[in-house]
Order: C-alpha cells, then structure tokens, then sequence
C-alpha cells in the first residue's frame, strides 16, 4: 500500500497554517493513527486572501508526493482576473510576488482535478461536473469560467443554478458525473472551496447528507487538540466530502476565523476510512 493520503484545501496564502498542519502531519502519533503519509493532495486556492504567498508556494514546494489542482483564486491570480482577493495588505503582497515572479514553475501544467485508483478517489477544487454539459447558450468568457470545475460549489437550495459564485450543484449531479472514472460504487468526491465541511453519500437512489452522522473524536498532537469526524466507507456507497478552509489568515483580523481544517484518507485491512480533521491555530503562537 502506498500510504494514507494527507488533503488540505483554501491555503489561501496563509504559510503559517500550513506549516503547522504539516507539523501535525508528520508526528509519530498521527502516523500511528492513519499510517504513514504516502501522498498529498492541495485542493487548490494556494493564492489571495492571505499575506504570505512567496512563502506559501516556497512550502509546497518542500512536500515530497505533492499532487496539487487548481482553484479559482489561483486562476485569478495567474491570469490578473478580480474576485475578491482581501484586504489591502494581502493585495500589495500579491501583487508584489506576481511582479517578482519565481511561481510561474509551481503552476506550469497543474490540473482542474486529480483521480487516486488506489483509493478511489477524486479531488477536484469546487466541484466535478464537466462544464460543456452544464452551459446553457452562448457564454462569455467570466460567465464560462464560472460554471468551471474551479468554480462549481455544492448547492444548499435543492435545485441547480449559475451566479455571481459559481455554477451549484447537486451532489446527485456530482455522483453521476463521477460514476464513469470508476468500475463500480465505493468511490470518494473530495473538494473544498466554500470554506465550510460538508458531507454527503450516496447509496442506490438515496442521497443523505451524513455530515451530523460521522463519529466525532478528538485527540492531542504537541499542545494542539485536534477535532475528529470519521466515516468507515462502505464499498456499497458514494461519498462526497467538502474540506473547510486550511488558511484562515485572510479572516482572521476581519472575522476572528482561526481554526485549520484539512483531511486524511486511510486504510487498514483493505479497508478505507475518511477524518475531517481541524483544530484551533493559536495565531499568537504560529511564527509569522
């Protein structure tokens, strides 16, 4: 087996948050737990909000078996497209980073999403449906970019729409779509993007959201406590887990967000576990 898969989503420029997931990562205790990291996967939005960009991108790039997917902030910074990118502060050291350039080689040829065989599992930014099937008429450029798999967020309305945000989707739409990468049932949609956990399985024609069913746990790595949902993944279902935000730095002066989010997908006996992991950051205590 090649080793459990370490998922993290919405860095958001936020260096410090991701240094200290990883130190969580690669303690002995959480290796005793999930089993060795043999990979990892960055869902994307590596960029904006946050303040240090140079040093985010300089981390990732130390991570041995890093798979890394695009998100929207990320195409917006690449491309000098406006969303909103945060406060002033963040803005300069973007801007500043883009003009000193160095990011271009991180970037090169990175995919909208990424499918583990292993583990039956698609990691995709917002959302995997194929944007040529859900286009409706003529688009222009910034309305097609919308309904992209960078853009696409699970809807929370029962129906599916396009707007300002994105293209929302069903998680019925996000199954169906799927379904053909694999040979049967079993199959794991991780993605991130809205910030907030979500959690959602498919079993014959039946959808639930499961998220207030996962068994709750929490445990001690170093001084930080870290906060457990876990679901066993019957091979007779789907599931479809959205990350919360990994980098809160970009909302912490304006919301007092500081909690990590991240995840980790598991194996033991040939059977395959998914944790939603966070805990609390300590923002005083993370070095800048």
């Amino acid at each position: 087996m090649a080793g459990s898969i370490l998922l993290i989503s919405d860095i958001h420029a936020d260096a410090g948050a991701l240094d200290a997931i990883l130190r969580v990562a690669g303690d002995d205790k959480f290796s005793e737990r999930y089993g060795n990291i043999g990979k990892v996967i960055n869902l994307g939005d590596v960029m904006e909000r946050g303040y240090l960009p140079k040093e985010t991108v300089n981390r990732l790039k130390t991570i041995k078996n890093l798979i890394s997917i695009l998100g929207n902030h990320d195409e917006a910074f690449l491309n000098s497209k406006a969303v909103t990118k945060g406060d002033a502060e963040s803005i300069r050291a973007h801007d500043l980073y883009r003009n000193r350039s160095g990011y271009q080689a991180f970037f090169k040829g990175m995919e909208k999403y990424h499918i583990d065989r292993e583990y039956r599992l698609l990691a995709v930014h917002g959302g995997p449906l194929d944007p040529l099937k859900i286009y409706h008429g003529d688009f222009g450029e910034d309305e097609a970019w919308l309904h992209s798999r960078t853009w696409q967020r699970i809807t929370t309305s029962g129906s599916e729409y396009c707007d300002s945000t994105g293209y929302h989707y069903l998680p019925e739409s996000a199954f169906n779509s799927v379904k053909k990468y694999f040979d049967n049932n079993g199959f794991v949609i991780v993605c991130g993007h809205e910030h907030k956990e979500a959690a959602y399985r498919q079993t014959g024609d039946e959808v639930e959201d499961i998220l207030h069913l996962m068994d709750k746990d929490s445990f001690v790595i170093g001084n930080r406590r870290i906060d457990e949902k876990k679901i066993e993944i019957d091979e007779s279902s789907n599931y479809l887990i959205r990350l919360g935000i990994a980098g809160p730095a970009g909302y912490y002066r304006r919301y007092g967000w500081d909690r990590c989010y991240f995840g980790v997908i598991s194996k033991t006996d040939k059977r395959r576990s998914l944790s939603m992991l966070s805990f609390q950051l300590g923002r005083d205590l993370v070095p800048p």
